[in-house]
């Protein structure tokens, strides 16, 4: 059975991946396969090899990483998959996305990757498992990431306002 990511269950994912410790202030998190290539001041690199202090590059400058968690999902889950250059010639390695994930378009504005389905090079897949990590910063952010501009995905309301 292949569970679809829905984003109530993102914001419940999200929701288990925040900081436990209340005396700290609350973490932005961004949630995303643990393979997807980040753009950090030491160049792109996959999410999985970055570590707590490691500065990313956003949409406001570079910012260190706080915390990171892996979390893994043994169930099926239903992804959109990317292909090289599939949303341009800065994407420049296949990898998959949250439907919904939050993307910049090429007209600025934020889409769900959910969104891009049908166009040449972009199609549902499904992993029979999931390695994700979450990234967590002080504020939220927009990351660089294989060529793309990600943000962390939102329920339909908070992406909607």
């Amino acid at each position: 059975m292949t569970i679809p990511v829905s984003p109530a269950l993102l914001m419940g994912l999200r929701d288990l991946v925040q900081s436990p410790n209340d005396a700290k202030p609350a973490l932005e998190t961004q949630l995303i396969m643990a393979d997807l290539p980040i753009l950090t001041l030491e160049g792109a690199m996959p999410a999985e090899h970055l570590c707590v202090g490691d500065r990313v590059i956003t949409s406001i400058g570079a910012l260190p990483l706080q915390a990171l968690m892996p979390v893994h999902i043994a169930q099926p889950l239903c992804v959109v998959y990317l292909e090289a250059y599939a949303l341009g010639s800065d994407q420049t390695q296949p990898f998959d996305l949250f439907p919904s994930q939050l993307l910049k378009t090429r007209q600025g504005d934020m889409a769900f990757a959910r969104d891009f389905i049908g166009q040449r090079g972009v199609r549902y897949r499904n992993l029979p498992q999931a390695r994700l990590l979450a990234l967590h910063f002080t504020r939220d952010v927009q990351i660089f990431a294989n060529g793309l501009i990600l943000q962390a995905a939102r329920s339909v309301d908070q992406a909607a306002a």
